[in-house]
C-alpha cells in the first residue's frame, strides 16, 4: 500500500472519523482485506460534522507526519449571521440567543474583524475554546462534558489570523474569508465578532479552503473515490506521496551513504546533522532530510535546538 496522505473533500454531515471509516471500507472491498490488515489512517486536523471542505488524511507512514499538519496554517471560508447565535456558534443548535442590533455597514463589519488581525492590531488574539470542541481537558473532550450539561473554566489560547476578509453584506448575512493559525475556532471567531460589533452572531456555513500548502481545489469527494474503482489509493489523483507531504517545510539533501547511515542511526552522522542545522536553520522549527530523488529519510524538530524526530526507511513507491 502507498504512504502519504489523502486530500480529501468533505461533505457536510459526516465527521471526520466517519470519512476514514469509509476509506477504510472501500479499500477493504476493493482488496479484500480485513480492517486491521489495512493501513493506519489518521487526521491532519479534524473538521465539524457541518463544516465542508479540505481534510487531509494521512495513511500508512504519513501518520508519521499528521502532527506537522495539525501545526499549520489554516483558511476558511462561509457565511457569518448577525442578530442570532447559539450554544456552539453554528446551526447544529437551537438558537439560545438574539439581538435586534445589526451592523449597519459592510466597513463597520471589517473595521472590527481586522481588529483581530495581527497586522492591525500588533496583539495575538485570545480566544477561549467552545465547550462543542475535540480539545481534551484532564483526558476527557470537551464536547463528552457539554453532552453531560457539564460546563468547566477554559483556559484562553493564543491565535494568530493574518487575514480576516469580510464582503457581500446583505443583513443579516456576510461572506467572510480567513486565514488562521492551528487550533484557532472559526465559530468562536465569529461569535466574539458579534460581540465586538455590539451584536451577536453565527456561522451559517464553514468551508475549509487551504491547510497548511495544500487546496481544496487539488481534493476529491468520497463518491469520487468510489467512482475511481482503484484499489490502491496511491494512484488517486488526490494523493499525495511521503516527500511532498512536507514540501511546505525548509529542506536539506543527503547523499546516498548519508541517508543510508541516518537510516541505520549512526549517532555521529545524527549529531553532525543537528549541529548543521542549529547553525543554519535556528529560525526554522521543522527541516526534512531527502535524498536527492527527493525521498523522504528524515524529519528534524526545532525545540530549543534541532532533533531528530522521526526516520523513514527506503520505499520503492515512487518519490516527488
Amino acid at each position: 500500500m502507498s504512504d502519504g496522505c489523502l486530500l480529501i473533500h468533505k461533505e457536510r454531515g459526516v465527521s471526520s472519523f466517519g470519512v476514514i471509516e469509509r476509506l477504510q471500507r472501500i479499500l477493504s472491498a476493493r482488496t479484500g482485506l480485513k480492517r486491521r490488515d489495512l493501513p493506519k489512517f489518521g487526521h491532519g486536523g479534524t473538521l465539524d460534522p457541518f463544516a465542508t471542505g479540505l481534510l487531509i488524511v494521512c495513511m500508512g507512514e504519513g501518520t508519521k507526519l499528521s502532527r506537522y499538519f495539525l501545526g499549520s496554517t489554516k483558511e476558511y471560508r462561509g457565511v457569518i449571521r448577525f442578530g442570532q447565535t447559539t450554544i456552539p456558534g453554528d446551526p447544529t443548535d437551537p438558537v439560545s440567543e438574539t439581538s435586534a442590533h445589526l451592523p449597519a455597514s459592510l466597513q463597520e463589519i471589517q473595521e472590527a474583524a481586522n481588529s483581530f488581525c495581527a497586522d492591525h492590531s500588533g496583539q495575538t488574539y485570545l480566544q477561549t475554546p467552545p465547550m462543542h470542541s475535540a480539545k481534551k481537558v484532564d483526558g476527557k473532550k470537551l464536547y463528552e462534558l457539554a453532552r453531560e450539561g457539564i460546563e468547566i473554566e477554559r483556559k484562553p489560547v493564543e491565535c494568530r489570523i493574518e487575514t480576516f476578509e469580510l464582503r457581500d453584506y446583505t443583513p443579516p448575512t456576510a461572506h467572510y474569508r480567513a486565514r488562521v493559525s492551528a487550533g484557532t475556532y472559526i465559530r468562536v471567531l465569529g461569535q466574539d465578532l458579534g460581540r465586538r460589533l455590539g451584536t451577536v452572531a453565527m456561522l451559517d456555513t464553514l468551508e475549509r479552503v487551504a491547510s497548511g500548502s495544500f487546496e481544496l481545489s487539488s481534493a476529491m469527494t468520497l463518491g469520487q473515490i468510489e467512482a475511481a474503482e482503484v484499489s490502491d489509493f496511491g494512484r488517486l489523483e488526490c494523493f499525495v506521496p511521503l516527500a511532498r507531504m512536507m514540501s511546505a517545510f525548509k529542506k536539506i539533501e543527503l547523499s546516498e551513504l548519508e541517508a543510508r547511515q541516518l537510516r541505520q542511526g549512526l549517532v555521529v552522522l545524527v549529531q553532525a546533522l543537528q549541529a548543521r542545522l542549529n547553525e543554519q536553520h535556528r529560525q526554522d522549527s521543522v527541516v526534512v532530510a531527502t535524498t536527492a530523488t527527493g525521498e523522504l529519510v528524515g524529519v528534524f524538530s526545532n525545540e530549543s535546538g534541532f532533533r531528530l524526530d522521526r526516520v523513514f526507511q527506503a520505499s520503492a513507491a515512487p518519490s516527488v
